[in-house]
């Protein structure tokens, strides 16, 4: 069943809540209530606009850090798998649980996603070999999703011709969300947002 962009944003407001649950108010032993909720946010608007808050910079630090924890564990678990400046080697450690890292990328998996990234080319002959042959794992069906979803172009040279990304995350999508990942797995989440976004850009 497809998702409509407003479903989307409406979701992505509900995770961002939570994660503020989970990060700010529990920490802090604030009352799930509206109004603790609102006053803890009132009291932080105040902080952070006064100079002199040095509570709103050390809350602005641990956010930071927060981030930069998220960061520094990928780098770590990217570099378990090699050179930490291979986009594979963050895009696949990211996709992965840690007991997967274990297991190696298929080669044609990793040859289609190393051409996609790298030189920006899609062997579409090579990725319905992958796609066909039945074999895939979730780990390698979110690293072929990333791999499209995170390049800085909208097309792809494919057979000499141009392909629009999205035509390409389509169709890794087609595949990848009927039998290897579940609905809500963020990488098809977050694909689906990405697919609606070039679309958008293409009408």
């Amino acid at each position: 069943m497809s998702v409509s962009r407003d479903e989307l944003m409406y979701l992505q407001s509900q995770l961002e809540g939570l994660e503020s649950i989970f990060l700010e108010l529990m920490p802090f032993g604030i009352g799930l209530k509206r109004h603790d909720v609102q006053e803890f946010y009132n009291k932080r608007l105040d902080h952070a606009t006064k100079p002199s808050a040095c509570v709103a910079e050390g809350e602005l630090r641990r956010q930071f850090n927060t981030k930069a924890n998220q960061v520094r564990n990928l780098v770590d678990s990217a570099e378990s798998l090699g050179d930490v400046t291979n986009k594979l080697n963050l895009i696949r450690a990211a996709a992965s649980l840690p007991d997967d890292r274990k297991q190696a990328l298929k080669a044609g998996v990793g040859d289609f996603c190393q051409k996609l990234i790298n030189e920006e080319t899609a062997d579409m002959e090579l990725l319905d070999s992958i796609l066909n042959s039945g074999e895939i794992s979730s780990v390698e069906a979110r690293v072929l999703l990333a791999s499209a979803m995170f390049l800085i172009t909208d097309e792809v040279a494919c057979n000499g011709q141009k392909m629009p990304v999205a035509e390409l995350l389509n169709k890794l999508m087609d595949k990848t969300s009927k039998s290897l990942l579940s609905r809500n797995d963020p990488f098809l989440v977050e694909a689906q947002c990405a697919l609606e976004a070039l679309q958008d850009e293409e009408s």
